[in-house]
C-alpha cells in the first residue's frame, strides 16, 4: 500500500507525462501530417514517379548531398519522404534534412532538420519522441527512462494486488463506478476500475517500452535462448566490368519476387560495402513500415538477406514484436486506440489518486484536531 502510494505521489507526474507522449505517438504521422500539411501532404491527382526519379531529383536539389533514406507513399496525399545527408565528406556529425517530394509531379516541396527539437509544428512531433524516449538528456535520460518504466510496473503490479477481490463476486465491485455518490468515492471508483480493467495494457506497455529502451542488452540476453542475427556485412565485390544495377532495377526486381507486398521504405548505401535495405509491407503485417526485411547487394543485386514471418528464428521474431505491441499497431486500428488509452490512464490514474490522498490527509488532520481538542 505505501509502496503504491508514495510511486504516485513521489513520481506520478512523470507517470502521466510519459504516458501522454507515448498517447500521442500512437499516432504520431497522422498528427505531423495535421501539423505539416505543406510538407506531408499533396492533394494532387496522378500518377506517382517511381522511387528512383524522386532520388534523382533530390540530387539534382542537393548537389552536394546523397540521400540515405526514402519512405514511399502508401495511400493517396501522401508524400515521399527523403532523408539526405548535407556533407557526405563529414565522416562524423554530418547535419541530415528530411526532404519531401509531390509523388506526382516530382516537386521539391521543403525541408526540415529531422533531428531538431523544439515547439514550432516542424519540430513538435520529434520533440514528443525524444521526451518520451529520453527526456532529452540523451543517453542518460534512456536510462532515466527505463529506470522509470520499471517503477510503473512495480505501481501497476502493487495497485493490481491492492485491487484484486477475496471473494469471486468481488470483481463486480471492483470496475463499478457509482455514479451518484460523493466525489471522493466517485474518483476513488474511477481509480481502482480503470487500473483494473487496463491493468494487462499498462503491463504491456512498461514491459515492451523498458525493453525497447535497453534493446542491446535485451538482444544478447534472448539470444542466449535463440539467435539473433546481426545485420549482414555486404561481400565485397571488385574486378568487374559489369554495370551496376540502379534503384529502379532493384525496386523492379524486389517487386517481382515479392507481389503481395508493397515497399514502403528504401535504405541505400552510403559505400560501395553496404548493401540496400528494402522494407516491404504486405496486408496484415504488425509493423507500420512491414514484417520483411529484405538486403540486396549494391554491385550485382544479389539477395543478401531475408527477415520475414518465415524466416526470423523465434529470437528475431520476439525483438521484432516489440515495437508493434508497444505501439498497438500489431493489432490494427484497434490495438492503437487501446494503447492510446493506456497512455492517457496515468493522467487519470494520477489525478485521482492524488486527490484521493489529500483528502485523507485532510481528514487524518481533522482527527487529530478533534483529538487535541478532546484531551485539552
Amino acid at each position: 500500500m505505501l509502496l503504491h502510494r508514495w510511486l504516485g505521489v513521489g513520481i506520478g507526474l512523470w507517470f502521466a507525462l510519459v504516458g501522454l507522449t507515448g498517447a500521442a505517438l500512437v499516432f504520431e504521422d497522422a498528427i505531423d501530417a495535421t501539423l505539416n500539411p505543406h510538407l506531408l501532404r499533396d492533394a494532387r491527382d496522378g500518377t506517382w514517379l517511381p522511387p528512383a526519379a524522386i532520388v534523382e531529383r533530390a540530387s539534382r536539389a542537393f548537389p552536394d548531398g546523397r540521400v540515405e533514406r526514402m519512405r514511399t507513399p502508401q495511400t493517396a496525399g501522401e508524400v515521399y519522404r527523403l532523408e539526405v545527408r548535407v556533407s557526405p565528406r563529414m565522416r562524423v556529425g554530418s547535419p541530415r534534412l528530411e526532404a519531401t517530394f509531390s509523388p506526382v509531379t516530382g516537386e521539391l516541396l521543403g525541408t526540415r532538420d529531422p533531428r531538431a527539437v523544439g515547439l514550432d509544428t516542424a519540430s513538435f512531433v520529434n520533440t514528443v519522441y525524444e521526451f518520451h524516449r529520453n527526456v532529452l538528456l540523451g543517453p542518460t535520460g534512456t536510462d532515466i527512462v527505463g529506470t522509470a518504466g520499471l517503477l510503473l510496473m512495480t505501481s501497476t503490479i502493487t495497485g493490481i494486488v491492492l485491487a484484486l477481490p477475496r471473494t469471486r463476486g468481488g470483481w463486480r465491485r471492483v470496475v463499478a463506478v457509482r455514479l451518484r455518490a460523493s466525489i471522493t468515492r466517485l474518483l476513488f471508483d474511477l481509480h481502482r476500475s480503470a487500473g483494473t480493467l487496463l491493468a494487462v495494457l499498462l503491463l504491456l506497455a512498461t514491459a515492451t517500452g523498458v525493453t525497447l529502451v535497453w534493446v542491446n542488452h535485451a538482444r544478447s540476453v534472448v539470444g542466449l535462448f535463440s539467435p539473433v542475427a546481426p545485420f549482414p556485412v555486404v561481400p565485397w565485390i571488385g574486378g568487374t566490368d559489369l554495370p551496376w544495377p540502379g534503384l529502379e532495377q532493384l525496386a523492379t526486381s524486389i517487386r517481382e519476387a515479392y507481389p503481395r507486398h508493397t515497399v514502403t521504405e528504401v535504405r541505400i548505401p552510403s559505400r560501395p560495402t553496404a548493401g540496400y535495405v528494402f522494407y516491404l509491407r504486405a496486408p496484415g503485417d504488425a509493423h507500420r513500415l512491414g514484417d520483411t526485411l529484405v538486403w540486396l547487394h549494391p554491385g550485382t543485386g544479389e539477395r543478401l538477406l531475408e527477415r520475414g514471418p518465415d524466416s526470423r528464428s523465434a529470437g528475431e521474431a520476439f525483438m521484432h514484436w516489440l515495437f508493434p505491441l508497444h505501439s498497438g499497431t500489431a493489432f490494427g486500428l484497434v490495438g492503437r486506440v487501446a494503447m492510446c488509452a493506456t497512455g492517457i490512464a496515468p493522467t487519470l490514474l494520477v489525478g485521482t489518486g492524488l486527490w484521493l490522498w489529500l483528502r485523507k490527509r485532510r481528514a487524518q488532520r481533522i482527527r487529530r484536531h478533534r483529538r487535541g481538542r478532546a484531551v485539552a
